[in-house]
């Protein structure tokens, strides 16, 4: 043999060796990427596919398995596209095996899932062709037949949503939120001050830099909070000391944010915890009670206002499809009722998820890939209507809503904002924190939140216990809030049509009390309220005096500030009724034998006390007259103004009671001081509605309206 031909020949058998190997590498890369596509690692399994396509470019198959494993990625969806469409064009395997790696095309439900990345892409049109191309090439038995025909409803639904806007304003809440990496499910307090979100960053002690998900190969799920300061300014994200080497996210927090609910991913069956605020710490969470949690997976949780009603997530049997939402109710145990399913008219036999209810309960926002879903998961209302049932869901539309999974999304008290997670151009990282107006809204809640600060004196620290306790007037329910120990925060919630007495408690002593009446039509509106704890003892058992105002008092303000402990101290000395400003007022006329009784009341309440010295005073002289005259003749005037009465469907009902109140209240004194009541002749009282015209003013103009509050009384 020639040198020439022998060495052509050598080299000729080496390059079929090399070619042997690359083959031999190929079918073990792609037998190992089967495996990890199995085991549900998409992003694992799309690196190794990755590699086989630089060695064959143009396989149909390796193109197929790529682009479906892009598809099911957190992030890299859209890439999924220009592989399925080379997938496609490979053209379609009759006999299609998925292990073989010699198959070169790809299988029929290619051009499923590039219908699904054309959809992803906002090509619609292109994607309902390639829907009906499918549908064309199959039995109407295939398993793909209602999965296509749901996904074209979605497609027809997201050409309608995109051709309809809402006007929504979207505004990324800024770098000092977000970062590179994703952050989402945002949880926000209902003052806005406080906000609770997940991310998958990297600590700053870098304690969690090897801890990663298998499946995303990020870091796993922690738990940051950031506070917002006096300048409305968020400030550096904090990480929680409840996280741990597992996945932990924020899904909903209690009105006050002192109480977070978090999602627990412990051996891959997710349940619901909750952790309480104590001082800057928050305490180890347990587990929700009932029948909450369960074998099942439970992913959200969102709970009442008032704390008596709660909605969470769950895949568990019995359902209506995949995951569904249930509702549980306080006992009078204070326990938590066993789980009911809501009903079909919210869950379908897609998923429900992500469940949150406004902070004045009448409407409830989940997720869904059922209902009109324009793509995936989109966010849904429903409201509570007059029958106690929930209305048909709404999509609350694009650009919300997008043809991707849309899962998070937060209201805030007044119901026209909210705080969502998406991936958008121009954010900071894969997925950054949202903050959404709806200018538009027709859902704007009628709640008042009462927010406000609780100041120490200069020099001293903030109590440990403090607590702002408000009573419903009109049934009597107390509910008490916490001052949140790092600032002195605190905020309540107040519900229309009710008159609300607000008290301030130091270690137990009141330090400050109001009255405020939240009118039915009052609209969405914040009270703010600061307390400032002043270093002033009237006694050594009288607690500091608190009074309010803008900042910390000034040399100015000293006699202002006098005239306020002068009025704490006769009160705290019972007279009150004393002072020349007083509401209350009792006089006698000797010569003319006549006495007079007065009392002005905040907004519609109508008790007064028998144990008032001024009425006491004004009972003393009633029997003074009989005594004198043998009876007496009474005239009770009776006022309301016209701000709308939380207690009484109108405000002349309420003169009316005011008149009938002060009646019965004479009888009851004149029967203390043995007056007998025959002698006693009520004339034709006087009960009527006056003053200005309301003009939804009652906070602004609360001293005016107030003159016109009150009740009269006259006997001679």
């Amino acid at each position: 043999m020639k040198k020439g031909v022998a060495l052509l020949f050598f080299s000729l058998l080496i390059l079929g060796v090399r070619a042997q190997m690359s083959g031999s590498q190929f079918n073990s890369k792609f037998i190992e990427a089967n495996q990890l596509m199995e085991e549900k690692l998409w992003n694992r399994a799309s690196n190794i596919w990755s590699e086989l396509i630089l060695q064959d470019q143009f396989n149909g198959n390796v193109n197929y398995k790529l682009g479906y494993c892009l598809l099911e990625t957190a992030n890299r969806k859209i890439e999924s596209l220009k592989y399925l469409e080379t997938a496609v064009q490979s053209g379609i395997a009759k006999n299609y095996d998925p292990f073989d790696p010699n198959e070169k095309k790809a299988p029929v439900e290619s051009q499923y899932y590039l219908a699904r990345a054309l959809h992803l892409d906002y090509q619609m049109d292109k994607a309902i062709a390639t829907y009906n191309q499918l549908l064309a090439d199959i039995s109407d038995k295939h398993r793909l037949v209602p999965l296509a025909e749901r996904q074209i409803e979605m497609c027809n639904q997201a050409i309608f949503q995109v051709n309809n806007p809402q006007n929504y304003e979207i505004s990324n809440v800024g770098s000092v939120i977000n970062n590179s990496y994703n952050d989402y499910g945002p949880v926000i307090s209902l003052n806005e001050q406080t906000l609770f979100f997940t991310s998958r960053r990297v600590r700053n002690d870098s304690t969690n830099i090897n801890i990663t998900d298998d499946d995303t190969g990020e870091n796993k799920e922690d738990i940051y909070v950031s506070y917002k300061n006096q300048a409305n300014e968020w400030q550096e994200p904090e990480l929680l000391n409840i996280n741990t080497d597992q996945h932990a996210a924020s899904i909903s927090v209690s009105p006050d944010a002192q109480t977070l609910y978090i999602y627990y991913d412990e051996g891959g069956n997710g349940d619901i915890y909750k952790s309480q605020l104590v001082g800057e710490s928050w305490t180890s969470p347990e587990p929700m009670g009932s029948d909450i949690n369960s074998s099942a997976w439970e992913t959200h949780i969102t709970v009442s206002s008032d704390e008596k009603t709660l909605y969470f997530i769950s895949d568990r049997e019995n359902g209506y499809g995949g995951r569904d939402i249930y509702r549980c109710v306080k006992l009078p145990t204070d326990e938590w009722s066993k789980a009911l399913n809501v009903g079909p008219a919210l869950n379908t036999p897609y998923d429900e998820d992500a469940v949150f209810l406004s902070a004045d309960g009448k409407t409830l926002y989940f997720s869904s890939n059922g209902h009109t879903s324009m793509g995936d998961f989109d966010i849904f209302f429903s409201t509570l209507g007059d029958d106690g049932e929930w209305s048909k869901p709404e999509n609350l539309g694009y650009p919300l809503n997008t043809t991707d999974a849309d899962v998070f999304f937060y209201p805030t008290a007044a119901n026209n904002r909210a705080y969502y997670s998406s991936r958008k151009e121009g954010g900071f990282g894969l997925k950054d924190i949202y903050v959404i107006d709806m200018p538009e809204s027709d859902r704007v809640s009628d709640l008042s939140v009462l927010k406000g600060y609780v100041y120490p004196a200069e020099g001293d620290k903030l109590p440990e216990n403090c607590l702002v306790v408000v009573t419903n007037k009109n049934t009597g329910e107390v509910t008490e809030y916490k001052v949140r120990q790092r600032d002195g925060s605190y905020v309540a919630i107040l519900p229309p049509c009710v008159a609300y007495e607000i008290e301030y408690f130091v270690n137990d002593e009141l330090v400050e009390e109001e009255f405020i009446n939240v009118p039915c039509e009052s609209g969405y509106q914040t009270i703010d309220k600061e307390v400032f704890l002043l270093p002033v003892q009237l006694d050594k058992d009288t607690p500091d005096v608190a009074i309010t105002g803008e900042g910390t008092p000034c040399d100015e303000e000293i006699e202002k500030l006098q005239a306020q402990i002068n009025l704490l101290t006769n009160k705290l000395l019972e007279k009150k009724d004393d002072t020349p400003d007083s509401p209350i007022s009792s006089t006698f006329d000797a010569v003319n034998t006549e006495a007079e009784y007065s009392r002005y009341f905040v907004y519609d309440f109508n008790d007064f006390g028998l144990q008032e010295s001024k009425f006491e005073e004004f009972s003393d002289n009633l029997k003074k007259i009989i005594d004198i005259k043998g009876e007496a003749e009474v005239f009770v005037e009776a006022s309301a103004s016209f701000v709308p009465s939380s207690r009484y469907s109108n405000n002349q009902l309420l003169a009316n009671s005011r008149a009938d109140k002060a009646k019965k209240q004479i009888l009851e004194a004149a029967k203390k001081r043995g007056i007998d009541t025959k002698k006693i002749t009520f004339t034709t009282p006087s009960a009527k509605v006056q003053g200005p015209s309301y003009k939804n003013d009652a906070k602004q103009n609360r001293a005016t309206y107030e003159l016109y509050q009150y009740i009269k009384v006259s006997a001679k």
